[in-house]
This record gives structure tokens, sequence and C-alpha cells, in this order.
């Protein structure tokens, strides 16, 4: 981080299972952290873990999708940190069904959260890092949004986050803003169901799933002054897994 000023990240999803691991390893490196989720229950328990290891955060309460949420959030956020410096989107959804499972309200939904919520943040947050001249904005897509996937909705989200993300360059071109997406492969989540967990070992290359943590790692990295120079990148963390074949079979 530069400067003496204690840094602010705002996380949303942070009461899900892969920021475990982002919440950890930003508080860790330094920064001040604004939770947000859309339970109270779970945000609340990551403000105790984070604190509990000595770390300082603040919970907030709101929905993504929800434009007049996400406005209020904003106040809510500046009122008890002032302007935020970094953004890390990583609220999400992934919802298991094929073309001929989904309607209208169900697609909608995954795009609502996976890529109008990220969006919706960074148009409330992104100005203040643009006004004073230095800013980090971290999505957390996946490779479902590169490689294709079986459940329409959640690829089809994914790769317009990460296109957002690289169009999103052009916004904030010479402002000291720059915008990365993460592209995780399996990690190891709730989410993960036992299926997928017995493919790991034959289909990625490194024969493991990712940890949260190496996530928060790599969050970490690109949100610090030595990737400055890092902008509109998918960041793969998969194992090698995109590289060679598909993660999943034919269903």
């Amino acid at each position: 981080m530069s400067g003496t000023k204690q840094k602010v990240v705002l996380i949303t999803g942070a009461g899900g299972g892969m920021c475990t691991g982002i919440n950890a390893r930003l508080a860790k490196v330094g920064y001040a952290l604004a939770l947000v989720d859309f339970s109270a229950e779970a945000v609340e328990r990551a403000v105790q873990a984070v604190t509990a290891a000595g770390g300082e955060a603040k919970p907030f309460v709101a929905d993504v999708t929800d434009p007049a949420q996400v406005h209020a959030l904003g106040d809510q956020v500046r009122a008890e940190f002032g302007a935020v410096d970094a953004i890390v989107n990583a609220a999400g959804v992934l919802d298991r069904k094929y073309l001929k499972d989904h309607d209208d309200d169900s697609f909608a939904r995954a795009l609502g959260i996976n890529l109008v919520g990220p969006f919706r943040i960074i148009q409330e947050f992104a100005p203040a890092m643009v006004e004073q001249g230095w800013g980090r904005i971290v999505n957390i897509s996946s490779i479902a949004g590169v490689t294709g996937y079986p459940y329409p909705s959640y690829a089809a989200s994914k790769a317009g986050l990460s296109n957002l993300t690289r169009s999103l360059t052009i916004d904030f071109w010479g402002t000291g803003v720059t915008i990365n997406s993460i592209c995780p492969g399996v990690v190891d989540t709730p989410m993960v169901i036992d299926e997928v967990r017995r493919q790991v070992p034959r289909k990625v290359p490194t024969e493991r799933i990712v940890e949260p943590d190496e996530i928060g790692a790599v969050a970490a990295f690109l949100l610090s002054d030595d990737a400055r120079s890092i902008n509109g990148a998918d960041i793969l963390i998969d194992g090698g897994a995109t590289r060679f074949f598909q993660l999943f079979d034919r269903p």
C-alpha cells in the first residue's frame, strides 16, 4: 500500500466460503474491511473471524441487485470509513440448471447477482477512487467465463463480468484506478459438490482443489502498488485445468 492512510477495501459476498480466504488475507495485509453480504448472520460471522485475528472490519447488509440498497450502502460505508480505496466483487451465485431447466427469472437472477451487481457496486464506489487518483478493483469471475460451462446462466454471467472488467479499463484510463478479474477453478468451499471433488484429481494437473487463501493472496497482490501495471487482466487460478481439458464431463 502507498501512503500512510489505512486503505479501505469493500468486499461483497463477504460471508461466503471463498471470502474466508479473501477477508483474512486482506486484513492481515493491513486493510480496513467493509464487509458486505445479503445475509446479516453471515456477514457478522465474517466480521467476527477478522476481528478475532486482529483485523479491522465492519458489517454491512445489502442486496447488490437492488440499486436502492447499493446506493444506501454507499452512504453507510462512506459514513463509517470515508472513501473506499478498493473493491473486491465476490458476491455470486451458481445456479445448477441446464438450458432446458431455466426460466426467465432464474436466468435473470444469476445475471443480476454475478454481473449487474458488480456493475452497480463499481458505479457507486469508483468515482471516489477516480477523484483521489488511486484505486483498485478486483472482480471474482470464473474459469466458466473463459471456457464455457454446463450451466449457461453462470457461464454467461461470468464471461460478462470478465468482459466488463476489460471494458472498464477505458473508463478508468489515466485515473490511477486499475481493474482486474480473478478466475478461479474449483475452490474448496461448501458450494462444491462431491461429484466435482471426485473429478478434480484426474482433471486438474496439480491434482488439487484451490484453497480460499490462494484467492486471497492474489487479490492482495492485485490491490497492491506492485500490481500497478496489471490492468484489464483475467488471472486464472485453476491448477492448469483450462489449459488442457473441460473440467466437467458432458451431462
